[in-house]
Formats: structure tokens, sequence, C-alpha cells
């Protein structure tokens, strides 16, 4: 019994210290929207001094996942990350009408202003890179560069959807499935079994291993803040898709329309993501992204902005140089 005291008070010290480090390095707090929500945030960096650098998490993450990212940048930028909107502790709306994707970037712009900023590079993964292609889109004299990890331009997503046999059965192993609400893709069904459906499925071995403990903990807070609340949100995100897909043969049908996204952008995947084909980054006659890169990590999965980490900032640091 000694031991195994000694074993739990040696945990809560370490926590402790974890959190006291976290502390030292970064602002933490909540940002009130002029739409209501009110979004928890970590930032690093000197604000007004450094231009603006937005990180924009994916499901099923938040925040934190992006520290070692900020601390990497925040010589040169003022570096915010946000926990989007539906996911524990920042607000939770009820709506499915909410989690449009212009909603998400709005939210974008609108976290941006609150700090000060008409202008922004902003960073996103999965959902994340879905709001940073709207917001590139919707707000072109706001945003100035975009990187986006796992997330191809939404035409080409679409596109992809209906020319590649892969992209449509990877899509269709489970958004259908989370937009009707069959398990395990449901509140209940992803907190059964001790949260297996995220442990074991959403993330690989590789991608669970490069996640530090700390944030870990943090992910599995925000799954089981208020009996699962974030859970339902993150399947409204799915409901809230205009489905099933419709597509164009380009990003400007006419010259008052127009999808492309200007600004440079770095564009990384990977070729062995269950979630989405590599084939929606390599069609032809893509005119959706003029100035992008982008860079294929070989055996790469959803989560290389994990497993790939070193590599995805040494990348992004020639490209923010060099852009």
């Amino acid at each position: 019994m000694k031991l195994i005291n000694t074993w739990i008070m040696g945990a809560i010290a370490t926590m402790a210290m974890a959190t006291s480090a976290f502390a030292a390095k970064f602002e933490e707090g909540f940002v009130g929207l002029e739409n209501g929500q009110s979004l928890h945030y970590i930032a690093q960096g000197k604000q007004g001094k450094k231009p603006l650098m937005l990180f924009i998490h994916g499901a099923p993450e938040r925040a934190e996942v992006w520290k070692d990212y900020m601390e990497a940048f925040s010589d040169d930028y003022y570096t915010v990350a946000y926990t989007s909107r539906g996911y524990a502790p920042s607000s939770i709306p009820t709506e499915v009408e909410a989690y449009t994707v212009t909603n998400l970037a709005t939210d974008a712009l609108a976290v941006a202003n609150a700090f000060g900023y008409e202008t922004f590079t902003v960073v996103g993964h999965d959902w994340g890179g879905a709001t940073a292609w709207r917001a590139a889109i919707a707000f072109p004299n706001n945003v100035e560069k975009l990187v986006v990890i796992a997330n191809p331009h939404p035409l080409m997503y679409a596109r992809a959807y209906h020319e590649s046999e892969e992209q449509k059965a990877l899509i269709d192993a489970y958004i259908p499935q989370a937009r009707e609400g069959v398990a395990p893709w449901t509140r209940e069904g992803t907190l059964a079994n001790n949260l297996e459906h995220f442990k074991h499925y959403v993330y690989t071995e590789k991608a669970k291993s490069s996640l530090d403990w700390t944030t870990g903990l943090l992910l599995e807070d925000t799954w089981l803040e208020d009996n699962g609340a974030s859970i339902d949100a993150i399947y409204n995100h799915y409901k809230a898709l205009d489905w099933p897909l419709t597509t164009l043969a380009t990003c400007n049908p006419a010259p008052t329309f127009s999808l492309t996204a200007h600004q440079p952008a770095l564009v990384f995947y990977g070729d062995n993501d269950r979630f989405g084909s590599a084939d929606a980054y390599n069609l032809p006659n893509n005119d959706c992204t003029p100035n992008a890169k982008y860079v294929k990590i070989h055996k790469g999965d959803h989560f290389i902005h994990h497993t790939h980490k070193h590599r995805l900032i040494r990348k992004m640091k020639r490209f923010l140089r060099n852009n």
C-alpha cells in the first residue's frame, strides 16, 4: 500500500509540474466572439508586435495539440490556437447548422479580430483544414497564407468522391454513418468501452504514441465533458455537410463566382490516410489552388501533424520564409 501511495503521489507531482511548465510558456483563456461563441485558446509570442499565426485543430482534438508548433514559430509570430466550437471547454451549440464550414470560418476571422489582427496566416488539420480553406476563399484580404494538413481543397475533395473509387469507398465508410447516427458513430457508441472507438479506430497506434500523455488526458477531458456533449458536436459537423457531395468541373464556373484560394498554400497529406484518398490531391485540371505546394508523406496516416511533426515544421519554416 505504501508503494502504491508513493506512486500516486509521484504521478500527481509530475502532473503538477507539467501544468506549471505549460502555464509558464503559454497564455491561456477564453475569447468571447460577437456571434456569441466563447472559445478556449492558448497563445505564445508577442501580441501586436509580430504577425498572427492561427492554428485550428480537427476532429477529435483541441487547441493543445499545436503547442509544439507554436513553440517552433513564436519567435516570428504571435501564435494562437483555439479550441473550436463544439469541443469542450469551448461553447458547444446543439444545433446542426451551427457547424457549417461557413460558420467555422467566420469563427476563425472573429478570433483573429478579437486579438487585434485583420490579417493572419492560418494552419489547419482535418476540419481545421476545411475551415482554413473556407476562410481563404471567403476572406481573401484577411488570410495571407495557409498551411493545410490532411484536407484537400473542398472542390477537389468532392471531385475525388466522384472520380476516385478509393476516395468514395473511404468517405462512404464513415460519413453516411455519422450523418445517420449509426453506431459507433454516435455519442453512446463512441463513449462505450472506455472510448474504444476513438482510441482504436480514429487513431492509429503510431498516432497515439506520438501524442504526449498530458495532451492525451486533455483530449479525454474534452470527449467526456458533460457526458460526451462534444461527441454529438463532432458528428454534427458531418450532419451539416452539403450531402450528397456535388461537384463542379472548375473552381471558376462564372465571372462572379470563384472557389479558388489564391494565397500561397502548403498542403500536407499522407498516402495511407484512412479518411480520404491521396487521389484528391492529384486530380488533373485543378484551378483551385494555383499557388499551392503539395507534400506527400509516404506511409503517412491522417494524423501526420503528430507522427511527422518535425518534418512538417521544417517544411513550414521554409515555406513561410520564401512566400
